[in-house]
């Protein structure tokens, strides 16, 4: 047997029992010893650790099959790291052309995670709220760039809640495999729709007809370009208590947010201590204050409309100023280029680089060098002609002397158990007769310590 069938046979035999220890079925198993196949072809396996490989190529046939496996779980199981093991899987993507790889839907974890928080005879119920409560998360752009374990546990705590279980956020990290910030996180972002703001009976009846929420990105990014337009037109300036009185100055100060009344007494208290004029400390806050909003502005985004300065009033012609210029309807898609990458594998793929091209060596430098290398390994050279034609010679002559001699086994029976075992008595078939029989042939065949009482195993027989 070759070595490669060897490898595919033992790769085989570990995915299956991976497989068998995260309940997978052997269908999948065995899909995911082709893909294994597949990378030992393409000679991916080489220079990685067989563990990483062999789960990754599971996961792939997992991802294929939409089964709730998680990289994660094969981490745990086989006590590597999480991290190498997405890197590998990434790899593994692209060195095998992996393109229609689905992602992976949180509603297929619900129904695992719900098994292993045991909610009894209630358990299909939970299961469906949660379910439903993933797809209202779809539909309000909650689960775009999330991951779906973090989306699942979110919502199976949801529906444990609807049901009137009580399930920590321990509990769901511990099944998850999230952490406990990320699980409140899109509890937040859940809180923030229009969902979250009906009843329980009223959610599972009119979950079709709700009416979707922002994305939670853009009402993140709108709030903070309030806060950046807000700090643009408050006036920074230094306003001088220094000829009004206590009543006056906090009224002004009451006027004022919060951040400003501690600036403004923070700087009135600087005028008073230290020798400074009121021109000469205005100047420096205007300074530091252009500074500022010049690094807020660049900060805010402002569409192509809004630089161009242009007043326009048809909404057509503002809409075509906005749209993106790099959105073309004649991109090429991943399927086409990878048509066009040649199969065949380059012995010269760099032969066109300027390094390449100036380490080079040309025909006179290629002489040079091998007279050089000839020089020096000379004597060794004519030793191994001198070898050969001997060898030669003597297989033309006939004469095998030279050969070296077969070294002689020597028996491994003990001197103390040859005088009892002189003779072996075997049958028809070649088996021995007797069990001194069978211990003469093991003795004959394997070796024997010398720590051994031999006297006391001829009395055996």
């Amino acid at each position: 047997m070759e070595s490669r069938e060897q490898t595919l046979l033992n790769a085989k035999r570990k995915i299956r029992r991976i497989a068998a220890s995260l309940q997978i079925p052997d269908y999948i198993a065995e899909a995911a010893g082709e893909w294994f196949r597949l990378a030992l072809t393409l000679n991916f396996v080489q220079g990685r650790r067989s563990n990483n490989v062999l789960a990754t190529c599971l996961y792939v046939a997992c991802r294929k099959e939409k089964t709730h496996h998680m990289l994660i779980d094969f981490s745990s199981r086989l006590q590597i790291s999480v991290y190498s093991l997405g890197a590998t899987f990434l790899k593994m993507v692209k060195a095998l052309h992996i393109t229609s790889l689905p992602l992976a839907d949180p509603s297929l974890f619900i129904q695992h995670f719900a098994e292993k928080l045991d909610f009894r005879d209630k358990n299909t119920k939970v299961v469906k709220d949660a379910v439903k409560l993933a797809h209202r998360m779809s539909a309000d752009w909650i689960h775009e760039g999330r991951r779906p374990a973090g989306i699942a546990g979110a919502c199976v705590l949801l529906a444990a809640r609807m049901n009137n279980f009580r399930r920590t956020h321990a509990e769901i990290v511990a099944v998850a495999h999230v952490g406990e910030e990320t699980l409140q996180r899109r509890l937040n972002e859940f809180k923030r729709t229009r969902a979250a703001e009906l009843t329980v009976k009223s959610f599972r009846e009119n979950e079709k007809e709700i009416e979707s929420s922002n994305p939670p990105s853009y009402d993140k990014n709108r709030a903070k370009e309030k806060k950046i337009s807000k700090a643009l037109e408050t006036d920074g300036s230094l306003k001088d208590f220094t000829g009004l009185t206590k009543e006056q100055a906090q009224n002004i100060l009451d006027n004022l947010p919060k951040e400003e009344q501690e600036k403004q007494i923070i700087l009135n208290t600087i005028l008073t201590d230290m020798s400074l004029t009121k021109e000469s400390l205005t100047q420096e806050m205007e300074r530091i204050l252009n500074i500022k909003k010049t690094k807020l502005k660049q900060s805010l985004y402002e569409t192509p409309y809004e630089l161009s300065s242009q007043e326009e009033s048809d909404l057509d012609k503002i809409w075509r100023l906005n749209w993106p210029k790099n959105l073309v309807k004649n991109l090429p898609k991943t399927e086409e280029m990878l048509q066009k990458v040649s199969s065949e594998v380059e012995l010269n793929s760099d032969d066109d680089d300027d390094i390449v091209l100036e380490s080079k060596l040309t025909e006179a430098e290629i002489q040079i060098k091998e007279r050089i290398w000839t020089g020096l390994n000379h004597d060794f050279l004519v030793e191994q002609e001198r070898k050969r034609l001997k060898q030669e010679a003597d297989e033309l002559t006939g004469n095998t002397s030279a050969q070296p001699r077969k070294k002689r086994q020597r028996s491994v029976i003990p001197p103390e158990l040859k005088g009892e075992f002189s003779g072996v008595e075997l049958d028809a078939d070649g088996n021995p007769t007797s069990a001194k029989d069978a211990a003469m042939i093991y003795f004959s065949k394997t070796p024997v310590s010398k720590k051994l009482n031999y006297e006391n195993l001829t009395g055996l027989f």
